[in-house]
């Protein structure tokens, strides 16, 4: 006789941006202007990119994205809004227009980055960290990504607005480890679990914990049917991006795809009301739940005795494929 399952995905287990201390961001000023916009001009294109959020969050239709959100926001964005049409008690992300901190890439080339620190939207959630891309001199400056800050994490200071932070190559070696190596091991300690030999290069933080914990719970529940469940975990090196901090660190915008696959065996799944509107046909004895996750990797400058880490998680959601 066959069994019904719940896939009860990672998404479910994770509660990333519950605050139980508050992050803190902070700019440090600068006197000479070398930023790629200053501070007005930065203004209008966040305040522009709430305005089209606004409206596309008013019909639920990323059609109306136009020039202000791009690539996996609009992904991310999306699949919000299919769940949200769906399931009356599943709003979408709530994303504050009001910034605590703007920090502009200095650069003669593109690409050019621009990335922002919100007050946070809640007393129960911590701020969050959103990115804007602006891929050539004929492009606007597109918001691309955006994650809640880990609870307790501090945001390195950052040049100010006048003067920019400088864009650093992910082969830079003025920073130990340089933002790939640091990027490539995060996402291994990822992939190993708590128990890697790598969970000493970083500082604690509960994005990773939670993807530990969800996954032992999957991996069991999996199990008990014949099924298996496994997570597979990617950087995305071609839209990952670093700036250098005041204090000569760096802080790494990551986007990360993650696929985790959940089989069972004499059994039949069964999702739950958030999940089945992302399913992208019938599900039987296997899952495969897309998730297009963005993480703030902060790396300490030479010489300081700190550990790299997470600093802003999210886990997204996606789709859910057969």
């Amino acid at each position: 006789m066959r069994r019904t399952v719940v896939a009860a995905t990672a998404t479910a287990l994770l509660l990333a941006g519950c605050a139980s201390a508050p992050p803190q961001a902070t700019v440090t000023p600068s006197l000479e202007a070398q930023a790629s916009l200053i501070d007005t001009q930065a203004a209008a294109v966040i305040d522009s990119t709430f305005a089209e959020l606004s409206a596309a969050d008013a019909a639920k239709d990323p059609e109306l994205f136009g020039s202000r959100v791009g690539g996996n926001a609009a992904l991310v964005r999306g699949a919000e809004y299919t769940v949200s049409a769906k399931v009356a008690e599943e709003p979408v992300s709530d994303l504050p227009s009001e910034m605590q901190g703007v920090y502009v890439s200095r650069s003669e080339s593109w690409p050019r980055m621009l990335a922002a620190v919100s007050e946070p939207p809640a007393d129960d959630l911590t701020p969050v960290v959103y990115l804007w891309v602006q891929d050539s001199v004929d492009e606007p400056y597109r918001l691309v990504a955006w994650a809640h800050m880990i609870p307790g994490a501090v945001l390195s200071a950052m040049p100010g607005e006048v003067n920019g932070a400088e864009p650093l190559l992910l082969g830079e070696d003025g920073v130990d480890p340089s933002p790939r190596k640091a990027l490539e091991d995060y996402v291994e300690y990822l992939r190993q679990g708590a128990d890697s030999e790598l969970s000493a290069n970083f500082a604690d933080d509960s994005y990773a914990q939670q993807l530990f914990s969800a996954r032992a719970v999957l991996a069991k529940a999996a199990s008990a049917t014949g099924g298996a469940y496994v997570d597979t975990i990617q950087p995305d090196f071609a839209s990952t991006f670093a700036l250098a901090t005041s204090d000569g660190g760096a802080l790494i915008f990551a986007p990360i795809d993650i696929a985790s696959s959940f089989s069972v065996k004499d059994a039949t799944l069964k999702l739950s009301a958030r999940e089945a509107p992302l399913l992208e046909g019938t599900a039987k004895d296997k899952v495969t739940y897309d998730y297009r996750d963005f993480v703030v990797l902060s790396v300490p400058p030479p010489g300081q005795d700190q550990l790299p880490g997470a600093v802003a998680a999210e886990h997204h959601l996606i789709s859910i494929t057969p």
